[in-house]
């Protein structure tokens, strides 16, 4: 068989052997002014918007937990620490089903790119402790407000013990970080399967939404076979993909990855990290991220 072309980073190998690597995250958001649906100028406080963002605390979340729980999966919930104010229920809950808590900030109208350093420390240490106090534990990956962040996020996340980060686009297979003298894990964001591209580019039905992941799924898988061994996330919104037309899809998706259950890996991001710091042997890479 044809093996390829022999890749110019240091080959990355998945535990016993897996081709694949596959994460399910939920966003689990909250807002204060408006969320992303039935924006409307010149309206301080919109409350469509805001009820339709309110769905994914009232009932999206508990029908993507019922799926996850029926087919055995352990997700990464990202939730916004206004999030975990509003349905801590939902959140003790998630938790303690052995879904992973991880940061997503302290409400989605705010980005960090809006933040000066010293408010970037705040806004993550406020997440932060809003996430420990609901569950008794503290998060340790972070993925941000719409992946925004600056050249100085990622070294405050490390200062702060987090042991992961999610906002990077530079690849699509983890690495490992070195910033201000600590190792972090980067899992770059992967929009193969997202629930949010489904939404806005008018496509919001279970057929294409699932084509799509699979086709990357099969693609990757195909790579593995090869000998490069690759990764894939579906993330999902708590208030988009909790309703049914999204909702389809992602069960879809999981039958169709638990098809190759013997050649998949299926972590929560809190392993992936632990193994990409401590299992892959792999030497963490200069973090530079303006060149």
């Amino acid at each position: 068989m044809h093996k390829g072309v022999q890749w110019p980073k240091p080959r990355l190998e998945w535990p016993d052997g897996k081709l694949v690597c596959c994460t399910f995250r939920v966003a689990y958001e909250a807002f204060r002014k408006s969320g992303k649906f039935k924006k409307t100028k010149g309206i301080d406080v919109n409350v469509a918007s805001l009820s339709h963002a309110n769905f994914g605390g009232a009932v999206g979340v508990w029908r993507l937990m019922d799926i996850f729980e029926r087919h055995g999966i352990k997700a990464t919930i990202g939730a916004n620490a206004l999030a975990v104010e509003k349905w801590p229920e939902s959140v003790r809950a998630l938790h303690a089903a052995g879904h992973e808590i991880c940061s997503h900030g302290t409400t989605n109208d705010i980005h960090m790119t809006d933040l000066t350093p010293d408010g970037q420390r705040e806004e993550i240490r406020a997440c932060t402790r809003t996430i420990e106090q609901c569950v008794g534990e503290r998060p340790i990956g972070w993925a941000g407000q719409g992946n925004l962040h600056t050249a100085e996020t990622l070294g405050i996340l490390a200062d702060e013990g987090y042991r992961w980060f999610g906002d990077a686009f530079d690849d699509d297979v983890p690495y490992v970080a070195a910033v201000n003298g600590k190792r972090i894990a980067v899992i770059p964001k992967l929009n193969y399967a997202n629930d949010w591209r489904a939404w806005s580019g008018g496509l919001g039905n279970a057929t294409t939404f699932f084509e799509g992941f699979k086709t990357s799924f099969d693609y990757i898988y195909q790579e593995g076979l090869r000998g490069r061994a690759g990764a894939i996330d579906l993330i999902v919104h708590a208030e988009l993909g909790g309703r049914p037309n999204i909702a389809a899809a992602v069960e879809q998706m999981i039958r169709h990855v638990l098809q190759f259950r013997n050649d998949v890996w299926i972590p929560r991001r809190a392993e992936l990290a632990d193994y990409m710091l401590n299992g892959s042997g792999l030497t963490a890479e200069p973090y530079r991220p303006l060149d």
